[in-house]
């Protein structure tokens, strides 16, 4: 149940708009693995704890209960001075532990384009430390020699606790989002059933992105509304591929989906769940600094990954050409201007705009 140098590299786990709320997740994760060099070593990403992240490690976790593997996980907790965090990890990874974490000391500030953070260096961390009984024997007592010695600490230092398989399991349930328009969002775990109203299900594995954030449900909602029969649908940036499967359910004949990351997987995987049958393309490209270009012309043109990226993509692909409607979303009040003003220069007008707290989808159509 463990992020692994190779799976960070297979699915590394991106921090930013929209889908990591950092103004409403305030902690960060990093992780470390044997293989990585220095400047690879450490992955920051929000993070509330080991036990109920649910964008990073849900689709470990059911892995392991998929194969009907019951383990205890071991965790144990030294505090230590922020300062100090690359030397401890060091020496851990030295002696063999690598499956460690901390929480960043951070405060969230308003940035351009969203939410950044910055990191407190002078303030004292938790490190964790787990281990799996599956993995290491006579546990607990196995790590609490290796600790002593490796930390030169003493037993007294060292926080411990256990969780077992059952309590893990019941945190990674995804509860089921009601969009208000008539449509659920219902994840794998759910028993519940729902009468007249129309579901997509969806399971988000690896892939970046779960439905719980304000622009993606706003994203949703606009797409939901409209009847794509027939219609043909560019998703940029399209991670698990939420939006893809939507418009797929509201009638797109063929829908294109792209992202940096490998997410065929989990984009075809959620397109069995609703039993779709159109023509669904999956492409693995750099959008704003590759070589892959956009040529075919779409009816729709869905966009949900921030202002500063969505203006970098138009520009570099002069996107203005390929689409009368675009749906941007993953866009905070502050920052809109400039997008929409690049649409209009571009002979767009709004048809549409909805906001969820700071968060602003926006329907444009060319005038």
């Amino acid at each position: 149940m463990w992020l692994k140098s190779e799976d960070w590299r297979k699915n590394p786990p991106i921090c930013g708009i929209p889908e990591c709320n950092l103004a409403g997740n305030k902690q960060q994760l990093r992780i470390t693995g044997p293989n990585l060099n220095k400047n690879q070593k450490q992955f920051a990403i929000p993070f509330q704890s080991i036990i109920n992240c649910v964008e990073t490690n849900y689709h470990i976790a059911s892995n392991y209960m998929q194969r009907g593997i019951k383990q205890m996980l071991h965790e144990f907790t030294i505090n230590i001075p922020y300062k100090q965090v690359d030397q401890y990890t060091d020496d851990l990874n030295a002696a063999g532990i690598y499956h460690l974490y901390y929480e960043s000391p951070i405060e969230i500030i308003k940035v351009q384009n969203g939410y950044g953070y910055e990191e407190k260096e002078d303030q004292h961390v938790d490190l964790k430390i787990y281990a799996s009984d599956l993995e290491v024997e006579n546990l607990p007592e196995a790590y609490y020699s290796l600790l002593e010695t490796t930390l030169s600490i003493s037993r007294n230092e060292i926080t411990y606790t256990s969780h077992n398989d059952t309590v893990w399991e019941q945190s990674y349930e995804f509860e089921d989002i009601d969009l208000g328009n008539g449509w659920i969002i219902v994840y794998p775990n759910s028993q519940k059933q729902y009468q007249d109203k129309n579901i997509l299900k969806f399971d988000p594995l690896a892939a970046f992105g779960t439905g719980l954030h304000e622009t993606t449900q706003g994203c949703l909602r606009m797409i939901l509304e409209k009847d794509l029969t027939g219609k043909s649908v560019l998703d940029l940036g399209t991670g698990s591929g939420m939006l893809t499967i939507a418009a797929s359910l509201k009638g797109a004949e063929k829908v294109v989906a792209v992202d940096y990351e490998e997410v065929a997987r989990e984009l075809y995987h959620n397109a069995e769940l609703n039993n779709l049958t159109n023509d669904l393309e999956v492409v693995q490209a750099d959008l704003i600094t590759g070589d892959y270009t956009i040529d075919d012309t779409y009816d729709y043109i869905l966009i949900n990954i921030g202002a500063n990226e969505t203006m970098s993509i138009l520009k570099k692909h002069d996107l203005l050409k390929n689409s009368n409607d675009f749906i941007i979303s993953g866009l905070v009040e502050w920052h809109i201007d400039q997008l929409i003003e690049q649409f209009q220069i571009g002979g767009f007008l709004i048809k549409e705009k909805t906001q969820t707290k700071e968060w602003v989808t926006i329907h444009f159509t060319r005038a």
